[in-house]
């Protein structure tokens, strides 16, 4: 396994500091071997550090301009550690992700090794949507522009020279499909999760007061402006929000937020857990995502979802949550008022939210993949007979 940071041995250091440190710390799997695993600690480390400092006063071109650059650092060290080993096309596979796999894509083509890519968002359709969020709410954006051309040009080129391209979503796959990527050549993976880790696992207590959890980037993509728009209608209900993530939104937009609204800002991975302890519903209003694992850590403590077709399959509409249209906050707010209403099915779908989740176990999930990418090299190897 490649990977840009693996700490085994400073993780219970990491651990005890502040906010920066402790997510440094999560990147670590003790039940990964770590003679398997191949990182670049030092580089990373001081990138990773460069990247935040410079993230205070972003605009998305600057910010396409890093990922690019840190892509084209981590897929060079990838090739460069492969150009030592001894590759087998009959046996091996390559997986790895957007925007950091093309020069080593580049590398595996010419020797034969099986590609696999996973795009993990619906790249520029999903763009177009927050330009337009951006423009309908005048002074919301924090990042404001457009990514550069040289971002989508490295995608484009990954897409091409991959022989399979995974998506976590219908939502992905149909984005892609609009931006020229023939659909034989993807094949559709939801997310799955660890369903050991540190999750309740158990229905929630319908009693007191709704609390909705937002967990994730506080940002237009993700449908922020309509959550708000929807605490504002529930104020007088007396139905509480909490916002755990990333502010990525204007001070000025943040000013307007109701007082039913608690931002409590950015959570590291280690205490995210508490937060949905805290909370009835799981709110992801979201304008577009790639699949959204936050869907499935909150259905894992019993949360039912509120969100809408604009990413992963995940929710069934009034079993486990509520699916609503994208943009529409009296249709959120609706859903949200529904479950205050009537505790008894809020209960039930918390319910049924602990048994969805178990289709979305980590080792089923890696077995689809082996399977997909077992049946597509057979079907290439036919075609070249």
């Amino acid at each position: 396994m490649y990977t840009d940071i693996w700490w085994p041995w400073a993780r219970q250091l990491l651990k005890r500091g502040p906010a920066g440190t402790r997510a440094l710390a999560t990147r670590f799997n003790r039940e990964i071997p770590s003679e398997r695993v191949v990182s670049f600690n030092q580089f990373a480390t001081v990138w990773r550090i460069g990247d935040h400092l410079r993230r205070r006063f972003p605009d998305r071109r600057k910010m396409s301009d890093e990922f690019c650059t840190f892509g084209r650092w981590m897929a060079t060290c990838v090739r460069d550690h492969l150009k030592h080993q001894e590759l087998d096309s009959e046996r091996d596979c390559f997986f790895g992700f957007d925007t950091n796999c093309l020069e080593t894509l580049e590398f595996l083509k010419p020797r034969g090794v099986f590609t696999l890519v996973d795009q993990v968002d619906p790249g520029l359709v999903e763009e177009e949507l927050v330009i337009a969020e951006a423009e309908k709410w005048p002074g919301w954006e924090g990042i404001p522009g457009r990514f550069s051309q040289e971002y989508w040009d490295r995608l484009k080129a990954e897409w091409n020279l991959a022989d399979l391209i995974l998506v976590n979503s219908t939502w992905s796959r149909d984005a892609l499909m609009r931006q020229g990527v023939p659909c034989e050549k993807m094949v559709t993976v939801p997310l799955a999760i660890d369903l050991a880790a540190d999750h309740a696992l158990t229905p929630v207590n319908p009693e007191g007061k709704l609390t909705v959890l937002w967990l994730g980037s506080v940002i237009l993509r993700k449908g922020i402006q309509y959550l708000v728009e929807a605490a504002r209608k529930l104020e007088p209900y007396g139905v509480e929000f909490i916002l755990a993530g990333k502010m990525g939104i204007s001070q000025d937009a943040i000013r307007t937020f109701p007082p039913n609204v608690k931002i409590v800002g950015r959570v590291t991975r280690d205490l995210v857990g508490q937060f949905y302890r805290q909370a009835h519903v799981f709110a992801l209003p979201t304008i577009s995502d790639g699949f959204a694992i936050t869907q499935l850590e909150a259905m894992a403590h019993g949360l039912p979802v509120v969100t809408t077709p604009n990413c992963g399959d995940v929710v069934t509409d009034g079993v486990d949550g509520l699916i609503v249209p994208a943009r529409d906050s009296q249709a959120l707010a609706d859903a949200l008022a529904k479950l205050n209403d009537d505790r008894q099915l809020l209960h039930a779908m918390s319910r049924n939210a602990l048994q969805t989740i178990q289709k979305y176990d980590l080792p089923s999930n890696a077995r689809m993949i082996q399977q997909l990418v077992s049946q597509r090299r057979l079907s290439n190897e036919m075609q070249t007979v």
